[in-house]
């Protein structure tokens, strides 16, 4: 899966740089998983599209290790989504 190896060979040397949480690669794993490859990857090219913008100025931030981040995972945004 590219993002596996997004996470695993290219993030390092790029550097911990998403100011969301979890990380736009980690939501994106999150969402493909819990909604199959075409709706995990609409959702994944919207998040992709709020990172770092309006989503920070509406979003509950938490600390982690002394690092604010815009909290927003994938169950924030699937409440459209039918549940059993």
């Amino acid at each position: 899966m590219p993002i596996r190896f997004f996470r695993q060979y290219l993030s390092g040397a790029d550097g911990d740089r998403c100011s969301m949480f979890p990380s736009c690669s980690k939501y994106a794993m999150d969402a493909i998983e819990k909604h199959g490859g075409i709706t995990g990857w609409i959702m994944t090219c919207d998040r992709l599209m709020r990172c770092g913008r309006d989503e920070v100025n509406h979003s509950f931030v938490i600390e982690k290790g002394h690092r604010f981040f815009t909290y927003d995972p994938v169950e924030n945004n699937d409440f459209w989504w039918k549940s059993d």
